[in-house]
C-alpha cells in the first residue's frame, strides 16, 4: 500500500470531494488522481521502468503532492526536497545521500541505486540546519499505523477540512497530508507568509482544522481579529506553546480543542497534551502517545516506537533534554544545542526563552547557545516587543525568575523572525545577526 493507491481509491470512491485547495483552486479527488497520472506517464517515459530514488524539488505545494503521488504511481520512492535547493545543491545532496534521480523541472539521472528500496514508499529529509539535509526512508505502515490514533488524539476524520502552510518537504505538514488523505479529507494549502490571506482560507473554506508552528500561529494572533467558531482543531508542534499563546489562540479559536505535540522527522508524533494540560504544566509538551514509550537517561528522552524510519535503533535518543513533573508529564528542556555551558554551569535556552515570554512586553523571543571567549558559551536573546524596553530593562526584569548567569549576553530586538524553507525558525540568520551585534545593547 502507498498514498498514491489512496488517491486512487478516493478518485473511484467519491470523484468529486474536494482533495485539495491551493491558490484558491479546488481539486478533486478525481482531479488530484489524473494530474498524479499525468507526472507519473512523464516520469515512466523518461526513466522507464523500475524502482529508484527520486529527488523532486518543486515550490508550490500543490506540484510537490502530484509529483509525490505521480512518483509512487511510476513505482519510485519520492523524496521531497526544500524548495530552496538550487540544482547544484539537489544534485549534490543526491549525489552524497545516493538517490538515483533528481526533478527540478528536468528530469536527470543522480547517483547509483545502492539501497533495498522493497519495503519502503517515501523518503524524508531533515532539516538540515547543520549541513547537508540527511535522508531517511519510511514503510507506508510507519504512518499509516498510527493514523487511527492520531486522528483520536487530534479529533480528526473524514470531514476534517484543514489548513496548513509551507513546503510539504516539512515532514509535519507531510504527515498532515498523509493523514487527511488516509481519511478522504480535504487540505487547505497556502504557500506563503500572510496571514491575512490565511485568515480569509480559513473563513471561506470552512476550515475546521489549522495546523501550523506556534511561530506561524503568533503571526497569525498578530495579524488577525477576528474569531473563527468554526475551527475545532488546532496543532502546534516544532516548539513549546507558551500560555499567552496559547489563551490567545481559544479567544481566536473560541470552540476549538488546542494540542501541542513533540515529535521528530526520524520517528512520529511522541507526546501531546490540551489546551487545559497545558495550562497547569508550562513548559510540558505531554504524555506520551499510545504505543510511545519515553523514558529518561542522563537527563536525555530516550523514545521507543514502532513509528519510526527504516533503519532507526530502538530506543533512541535525537540529544533532547527533559524531565518528569510529579503528575507525570515531560517538561521540555531544549533540543540538541540548546544546553549551554557557561563558565560551568549548565543552562537550558528554553527556560531562558520560557522566562522571556512571560514578560509583559515580550510578544515572542528565542534563545539559541552562541561562543564566548571567556566562558566558552553563552546566550543570545531574540525578541519582538509589545512595548518600549532596552537590553538593561529586560535583564532587570528577568532577574526576578532567572539567576545572574542565565541572563542571555546578548539582546537583539526584531519585528518578525526570519523563517527557512521549511517554515521553521532560521537559526542561521539570528546567530549571524547575534554576531553582527555582539558587545553591543543590540535593542
Amino acid at each position: 500500500m502507498d498514498y498514491a493507491a489512496l488517491a486512487a481509491q478516493w478518485a473511484v470512491e467519491t470523484p468529486e470531494k474536494a482533495a485539495v485547495i491551493a491558490n484558491g483552486r479546488l481539486y478533486t479527488y478525481a482531479d488530484l488522481d489524473s494530474l498524479a497520472e499525468r507526472y507519473a506517464e512523464n516520469l515512466r517515459k523518461q526513466a522507464g521502468a523500475g524502482r529508484g530514488t527520486l529527488l523532486i524539488v518543486r515550490r508550490r505545494p500543490l506540484e510537490q503532492m502530484t509529483a509525490f503521488l505521480g512518483a509512487e504511481k511510476a513505482g519510485f520512492v519520492p523524496v521531497l526536497g526544500h524548495p530552496d535547493l538550487t540544482q547544484q545543491m539537489a544534485f549534490e545532496l543526491a549525489r552524497v545521500r545516493g538517490i538515483g534521480w533528481v526533478d527540478t523541472g528536468f528530469l536527470e539521472p543522480a547517483a547509483p541505486e545502492t539501497r533495498d528500496l522493497s519495503r519502503v514508499c517515501m523518503g524524508v529529509l531533515s532539516s538540515g540546519t547543520t549541513g547537508l539535509p540527511k535522508l531517511m526512508y519510511r514503510t507506508y505502515e510507519s504512518w499509516a499505523d498510527f493514523f487511527f490514533e492520531q486522528n483520536r488524539i487530534f479529533g480528526t476524520g473524514p470531514d476534517t477540512v484543514a489548513f496548513i502552510e509551507g513546503s510539504m518537504s516539512f515532514t509535519g505538514n507531510l504527515n498532515v497530508w498523509a493523514c487527511l488523505l488516509a481519511s478522504g479529507a480535504t487540505l487547505v494549502v497556502s504557500d506563503g507568509i500572510r496571514p491575512r490571506s490565511w485568515a480569509r482560507a480559513i473563513a471561506q473554506y470552512g476550515v475546521t482544522c489549522v495546523y501550523l508552528v506556534p511561530v506561524k500561529l503568533k503571526l497569525f494572533l498578530r495579524s488577525v481579529t477576528a474569531a473563527f467558531p468554526k475551527v475545532r482543531t488546532v496543532m502546534a508542534g516544532s516548539q513549546l506553546l507558551d500560555e499567552g499563546t496559547a489563551r490567545a489562540l481559544k479567544h481566536t479559536f473560541p470552540r476549538s480543542e488546542i494540542f501541542l505535540y513533540y515529535g521528530a522527522s526520524e520517528l512520529d508524533y511522541i507526546t501531546s497534551l490540551t489546551y487545559e494540560e497545558l495550562l497547569a504544566h508550562p513548559g510540558s509538551v505531554g504524555r506520551p502517545c499510545r504505543g510511545v514509550r519515553v523514558f529518561l537517561q542522563d537527563g536525555l528522552i530516550y523514545v521507543s516506537t514502532p513509528y519510526h524510519v527504516e533503519g532507526l535503533p530502538q530506543p533512541c535518543t535525537l540529544g533532547d533534554a527533559g524531565h518528569w513533573d510529579r503528575d507525570g508529564y515531560l517538561i521540555f528542556e531544549g533540543r540538541r544545542g540548546q544546553i549551554v555551558n557557561k563558565g560551568g554551569l549548565t543552562i537550558s535556552c528554553t527556560r531562558v526563552e520560557e522566562a522571556l515570554l512571560r514578560l509583559p512586553a515580550v510578544s515572542d523571543a528565542v534563545v539559541l547557545a552562541i561562543s564566548d571567549g571567556q566562558r566558552g558559551q553563552d546566550m543570545a536573546a531574540f525578541v519582538i516587543l509589545k512595548e518600549e524596553r532596552n537590553a538593561a530593562q529586560l535583564r532587570q526584569a528577568l532577574r526576578e525568575t532567572l539567576l545572574p548567569s542565565e541572563l542571555p549576553k546578548v539582546f537583539v530586538r526584531l519585528t518578525e523572525f526570519p523563517l527557512n524553507a521549511a517554515g521553521k525558525i532560521d537559526t542561521k540568520a539570528l546567530l549571524a545577526k547575534a554576531g553582527r551585534v555582539a558587545g553591543q545593547d543590540g535593542m
